[in-house]
């Protein structure tokens, strides 16, 4: 339609001028002609994200825009990750796809990449059947973790933590009370940082009794005795004890255990902090009785007519009567005395026993051996290299003579002899072997039919021989 302008004015220069673009314009837009066709369909975006067990709406967009969009037939490529239905996305498996749409009258497709991802937990919270426990109560704590619908919860692993473990501990959600006071159950999601707090209390458990093992018991002096004190309910928080006696100077108590200090009887009493509640012991303590005897020799070799006194240790030191009794068991080779004296009767053996007379069961013994005088002096010959034919004998050989006596003895002789009584060597200096010394004579035989060694020596005026065949 052409519209005809009018104006009072003179129309003018400029009004022609502007009737003339108005008229042009509409002579161009005559000439385009309107598309009939889209020409090209399209995502809005490149990449679409959604949850596992969510949704999202996919945008296709066409081209030319004006005009009324296709019909589309959609696909997706792993409907074990996603599924698609009139563009509404459904994420099935945390994983990635691709979602095809296609307008088939027009031969046109598009598509784009589908990333499912899981759904992430994002707070926990615990609630316990009891925050408020008694010592050895049990509670067990729930626990929910946010969103409801984040992915494999089930395979989420939760670690339990006490923040003080004499309160209280804790073993998957199972919290047991150990001790009065407050304490933090902590639950972590593992691998997160995600957690929760619950604070849990412990109320104390009161002392209503105390007893001991036994109600009366005895001691010696020095000795000491063990009371086992019995709190009840066994679980009482606060079991601390102070003991006391009533006579320290009788008998002393530490933590339980009595020590006897001198003869009487005194009372022990344990009492306890909490309560004040209280537990007797009468104790009486009797003087210390002897528990061992040890002797100064346990063998004793004597020659004939010598003395020995034995001394005698009575333990413990404070036993009150550490009188003994002394005792032969063969007086005809040992007598002893009550001072512990010994003589030498006759050559063998006797026990010599002391016995504690404030404890006959406690003894203690010892062996005496009597010899001879000149049974402390001992002969010996060491051979080497000794070859025998038909009784003929080489050797080299080292006599030894040695006085174990008290006294000294003089050597006679020393000789080598043969089997028919000739002397082959022979040595009589005669020296002096003072007590605890020796005297040694090496020699050599050769071809000596039974050679034998004679020695002589003299003790208190009186000749002896040993002969110590080679």
């Amino acid at each position: 339609m052409l519209t005809i302008l009018t104006a009072r004015q003179p129309f003018g220069f400029g009004g022609m001028l502007l009737l003339l673009i108005i008229l042009s314009a509409c002579s161009r837009n005559r000439d385009i002609p309107r598309p009939t066709r889209v020409t090209q369909i399209q995502f809005k975006e490149n990449l679409m994200t959604v949850a596992v067990g969510h949704t999202a709406e996919l945008k296709v967009l066409h081209s030319p825009s004006e005009l009324k969009a296709p019909g589309y037939e959609w696909s997706v490529l792993d409907a074990q990750v996603a599924r698609v239905e009139n563009g509404v996305v459904y994420g099935y498996r945390v994983g990635e796809t691709e979602v095809s749409v296609v307008a088939k009258e027009l031969g046109l497709t598009a598509s784009i990449k589908i990333r499912v991802l899981p759904i992430l937990p994002q707070a926990l919270r615990l609630q316990a059947e009891k925050t408020s426990l008694l010592v050895g109560e049990e509670t067990q704590i729930a626990y929910a973790i946010e969103p409801q619908d984040a992915s494999d919860i089930d395979k989420l692993e939760i670690e339990w933590s006490s923040s003080d473990e004499t309160v209280c501990r804790v073993s998957e959600g199972k919290v047991l009370a150990v001790g009065a006071g407050a304490v933090e159950i902590v639950a972590l999601i593992k691998g997160t940082a995600i957690k929760a707090v619950l604070t849990i209390q412990v109320a104390p458990v009161s002392v209503e009794s105390v007893s001991l093992n036994v109600p009366q018991t005895t001691v010696s002096v020095g000795e000491g005795a063990r009371l086992v004190p019995r709190i009840l309910p066994a679980n009482a928080t606060d079991q601390r004890l102070i003991w006391s006696s009533a006579d320290p100077q009788v008998a002393s108590v530490i933590e339980g255990r009595v020590l006897g200090i001198k003869e009487g009887t005194t009372t022990i009493r344990v009492t306890t902090v909490d309560g004040q509640k209280t537990a007797t012991c009468q104790v009486t303590v009797k003087p210390a009785q002897v528990q061992q005897i040890v002797l100064s020799s346990s063998i004793l070799s004597l020659v004939l007519e010598h003395e020995h006194v034995l001394r005698a240790t009575v333990l413990p030191e404070h036993a009150k009567d550490k009188s003994l009794k002394w005792n032969s068991s063969n007086i005809s080779v040992a007598t002893v005395d009550q001072r512990g004296q010994v003589i030498a009767k006759g050559k063998g053996r006797a026990i010599i026993s002391a016995i504690s007379v404030n404890n006959p069961r406690v003894q203690a013994i010892c062996e005496v051996v009597v010899m001879n005088p000149e049974e402390w002096v001992f002969t010996q010959v060491t051979v080497t290299n000794r070859v025998s034919t038909n009784g003929y004998v080489s050797a080299n050989l080292s006599g030894l003579i040695t006085n174990g006596y008290s006294m000294p003895i003089q050597l006679i002789s020393f000789e080598l002899v043969s089997h028919t009584g000739e002397v082959i060597l022979g040595n009589y200096q005669k020296p002096i072997i003072s007590p605890g010394m020796y005297q040694t004579h090496p020699c050599a035989v050769k071809n000596i039919y039974r050679p034998f060694v004679r020695y002589v020596f003299e003790l208190k005026g009186k000749r002896y021989e040993r002969r110590i065949d080679i």
